[in-house]
């Protein structure tokens, strides 16, 4: 894998709990995976959102078009 080295500052309280669990070689693969795991969720939420806006464009059209439907059967 291809990779860069970044420099990152996190609260004390943050690393000291990644340090408890987490052995020195593969805190860089464990912080790897949280991001991964964030990007993934948060491309899900806007994926959420941009369906809702979608549903609700369906429904108004649908509704637009269930008044044109109605007005000819009179």
């Amino acid at each position: 894998m291809n990779s860069v080295r970044i420099n990152v500052s996190l609260p004390r309280n943050v690393f000291m709990e990644i340090s408890k669990s987490i052995k020195p070689r593969k805190r860089s693969q464990f912080i790897t995976d949280a991001i991964k795991n964030s990007l993934r969720e948060k491309k899900a939420q806007k994926l959420a959102a941009e369906y809702e806006d979608a549903s609700a464009e369906i429904c108004r059209i649908n509704q637009e078009l269930d008044g044109a439907i109605a007005d000819g059967l009179d």
